[in-house]
């Protein structure tokens, strides 16, 4: 939480601004509480089905927020609850919730403590939504409240994730984990930006932006990346016997003219020079030693 003061009407008055919602707030997330009054897993299935997620909230046991169907039925075992527990399913929609955290795809459910922290205070306020308490309210104080439950939603989850819960940490968390699967794909010839934004659960303008907002800045990235590694290859004399041409398309190139101009344009010598050069070196010492 951040305070401020205020000077409005020289009161000095302080607000409290929830951190999640300082740079841009979730909407469109309409958050509904229910408390169980059947077996979980149908329950849980039920509420997925209508492309909303949704978080199990116990006083005695963990929490849990399942995103969506696939990743429920995914389980190697349904979820169970003692019968004289008391619990409640916190549902919202699911796409306004991915376009504020997407990290979200792909991951296992999450586990939430419900005896402290954010997890402790949403609970509570799910216990007081499921009671009634804005009953008979006035739509603007509503919606207002809602959109309290929906930021603690979120804050719940960032600090679930260990994560910063400003825009540009979750930006740069996010930018982390898709450097992270390019990594481990360079290999392979038809990684494009496209591909990438499909597997990592956004759009190809998302991942743009995530890589300093320019079009070529992805494709510009990989292409570093994978010369690096190339001229790592070609230092490294456990490689010698390994054509040039061979090296490039383990790290995906098919092109070998394209491969050569861009390393040239990068080092500054060819592939073949730089590979000379690291032969030179290592045969120096041994010439000192003879001598």
């Amino acid at each position: 939480m951040v305070v401020t003061d205020s000077p409005r009407g020289g009161l000095n008055a302080q607000r409290i601004i929830p951190l999640a919602t300082l740079a841009i707030p979730p909407r469109g997330m309409d958050p509904v509480v229910v408390r169980l009054n059947t077996a979980l897993s149908p329950a849980i299935a039920e509420i997925l089905e209508r492309d909303r997620t949704v978080l199990v909230l116990s006083r005695h046991s963990t929490g849990k927020l399942y995103l969506d169907q696939r990743q429920f039925a995914a389980l190697t075992s349904p979820p169970g609850v003692e019968p004289t527990a008391d619990v409640f399913l916190l549902s919202v929609a699911r796409k306004p919730l991915l376009r504020h955290l997407p990290m979200l795809s792909g991951l296992a459910p999450l586990s939430f403590d419900m005896e402290r922290g954010p997890g402790a205070f949403l609970l509570a306020g799910a216990s007081m939504l499921e009671a009634g308490v804005l009953d008979g309210t006035i739509p603007q104080t509503r919606q207002r409240l809602l959109q309290h439950v929906t930021d603690l939603l979120i804050t719940a989850i960032l600090d679930c994730l260990d994560l910063e819960v400003s825009v540009a940490g979750r930006r740069r968390h996010r930018q982390k984990h898709i450097r992270q699967y390019i990594e481990t794909r360079l290999h392979e010839h038809d990684l494009t930006p496209q591909s990438i934004a499909e597997a990592s659960g956004i759009s190809t303008r998302a991942l743009y932006q995530l890589f300093d907002g320019e079009a070529g800045a992805v494709a510009g990235w990989m292409l570093n990346r994978r010369l690096e590694r190339i001229h790592a290859d070609l230092m490294n004399p456990t490689h010698d016997a390994l054509p040039i041409a061979q090296i490039a398309l383990n790290h995906g190139f098919r092109n070998a003219a394209h491969f050569s101009r861009r390393f040239r344009q990068k080092f500054g010598a060819s592939p073949r020079e730089i590979r000379q050069r690291s032969s030179m070196r290592l045969e120096q010492p041994t010439a000192s030693v003879r001598g």
